[in-house]
């Protein structure tokens, strides 16, 4: 049996690269875009390489300084239990980053699978899913978030991978509609008509053709669903609903909450973790904005 070897087609190829050129090039001109690409990227060496940054254990109590000031020894002071601040700022940046990079990038690729399915397949399975999605986005959702987060306190205490699936049970009819109405839009278009006539499958008409087209919205979605997910977490966490065995930005806000860090001026307890919610959610926003004048050409600059 003679096996044939598939050569790459170098014409589709060149106008990736061509097309994957220009968006850079648009992104650069964009100067939120870049802002939020150099934010974000300090976080993520802050967060990976934290350990390196800092000699004390964020889990490790001691007696000996409890709740002291910024000092050159310990730059963002400690809490009521003798731990270095700015070391447990570190590790809960990696853990909220990677709630975000779960939640979110499971909330978009469900939505997309579901939009995508549902727009092409149509008829009564469509007519299914949109009610289901119908259903979940009528409920408010911080009050579903609320309801479903202390499920699991029920039976003791949470892990924070639990956070992120109530997200993705949340929020992932947001992305299934925004992707079947561009998925529809899609179906109709002359190339996806002509390769029905050719004889095309269903399976290559959706990979060739309907999800390459709809990558780069997938993209900014992803993006804004994880600065999303990142808040929805912090919040939840500074409410106690969060993983108490994990530091995360939101359960440090909670213990300087607990712990009554507010009344009593032991600032260096929430400003940190506060200061770097807002940095992330910048960073995310500003890099949203970037890839939506990537998306959508008439918001570019003439």
């Amino acid at each position: 049996m003679a096996f044939r070897i598939r050569k790459p087609n170098i014409g589709n190829i060149s106008r990736r690269l061509k097309r994957t050129g220009s968006n850079l090039k648009v992104f650069s001109k964009n100067w939120m875009g870049v802002t939020g690409f150099i934010l974000l990227l300090i976080i993520i060496v802050l967060a990976i390489g934290g350990e390196n940054f800092t000699e004390y254990d964020p889990y490790e109590y001691s007696i000996e300084d409890p709740t002291q000031p910024p000092s050159s020894e310990h730059w963002l002071g400690t809490n009521r239990y003798g731990q270095d601040v700015f070391t447990i700022l570190l590790t809960s940046l990696r853990i909220s980053l990677l709630v975000g990079l779960v939640a979110g990038s499971l909330t978009v690729l469900i939505g997309t699978t579901i939009g995508v399915a549902s727009a092409y397949i149509g008829g009564w399975v469509d007519v299914v899913i949109m009610r289901i999605t119908d259903v979940v986005l009528v409920m408010p959702a911080l009050p579903l978030m609320l309801v479903l987060a202390s499920l699991p306190f029920l039976g003791g205490t949470t892990h924070w991978s639990v956070v992120a699936i109530v997200y993705v049970v949340v929020f992932w009819p947001v992305s299934a509609r925004l992707i079947r109405g561009q998925a529809l839009s899609l179906k109709m278009r002359a190339f996806v008509t002509s390769a029905k006539a050719a004889g095309a499958s269903r399976r290559y008409i959706i990979f060739k053709h309907i999800l390459p087209n709809v990558f780069p919205l997938m993209l900014t979605m992803i993006i804004t669903s994880m600065r999303q997910a990142i808040l929805y977490e912090s919040f939840l966490a500074y409410l106690g609903l969060g993983d108490p065995l994990n530091w995360t930005l939101g359960q440090m806000l909670h213990i300087a909450q607990v712990h009554a860090a507010f009344a009593s001026g032991a600032w260096w307890l929430f400003f940190p973790p506060g200061i770097m919610i807002g940095l992330i959610t910048l960073s995310f926003a500003f890099i949203g904005i970037a890839f939506d004048e990537i998306v959508n050409p008439r918001l570019r600059k003439r």
